[in-house]
């Protein structure tokens, strides 16, 4: 049995299931607890344990399907846990003797943005305002948007990009001081990066909600006091 040999198994056998990772050698047990050869390293996400370099240990990490689905957060689609301990029940009765089994969800990192924004005359500042956070979180996570795509490991997410993508809407006249941050672990980034990469094989980069993205207006400028009427005679 090789990894390719867990992830289409599971494939075949649950529907529910859009994409599956399987990385040996790797522990990941989210939450309080110890796992038998896996146990020295803490996890600082959950508390739980985090491990790459862990012989024996076979972590199966799953993407639902979004079909049909009324996920509660739609940014960060989470497999029931239900789901995973059938999973992990059904491959039980496959797996080698030698390998321990770990099922879990992904960890899903959030990217954010800071820029100025100066839109074209015409536009109604909030709502394009409101517009643009909306078509940076659909860039960013498609899939939580009717006919958009599916979130998948790995991957790299580049400022210039994103930049690109902003300035191409067509309301947007230019943009300046703009920022790209990492969140990881519910933490806010505080360094401006020039592209973003998952902190693990385990990750998943999303947006996060259309409101945090922050976006300050430039204002036109004022237009310049007038001189002094002359009163002189005619």
């Amino acid at each position: 049995i090789d990894l390719w040999d867990y992830e289409h198994l599971i494939l075949e056998a649950f529907p529910q299931i859009y994409k599956v990772r399987c990385l040996n050698h790797t522990c990941y047990e989210p939450g309080e607890g110890t796992v038998e050869g896996c146990d020295s390293t803490t996890d600082p996400c959950s508390g739980g344990i985090y491990r790459e370099l862990a012989p024996g240990h076979v972590t199966i990490v799953t993407i639902p399907s979004l079909q049909n689905q009324n996920l509660r957060d739609p940014l960060k689609p989470f497999t029931s846990l239900g789901l995973l301990e059938e999973i992990k029940a059904f491959l039980e009765e496959r797996r080698s003797c030698f390998a321990q089994l770990h099922v879990k969800n992904p960890q899903f990192e959030e990217v954010r943005v800071r820029f100025s924004l100066r839109l074209r005359d015409g536009f109604d500042e909030t709502f394009y305002t409101n517009q643009l956070r909306q078509a940076i979180t659909r860039f960013l996570s498609p899939w939580a948007f009717a006919g958009g795509g599916m979130p998948s490991f790995g991957g790299t997410i580049y400022k210039s990009v994103l930049i690109n993508f902003v300035e191409e809407q067509p309301y947007v006249d230019y943009v300046t001081d703009f920022q790209l941050f990492h969140d990881i672990c519910g933490k806010p980034g505080t360094v401006d990066l020039d592209h973003v990469e998952g902190s693990r094989a385990v990750s998943i980069l999303v947006s996060v909600p259309a409101a945090k993205h922050e976006i300050a207006l430039i204002k036109p400028a004022q237009d310049a006091p007038l001189g002094e009427t002359c009163l002189c005679d005619s």
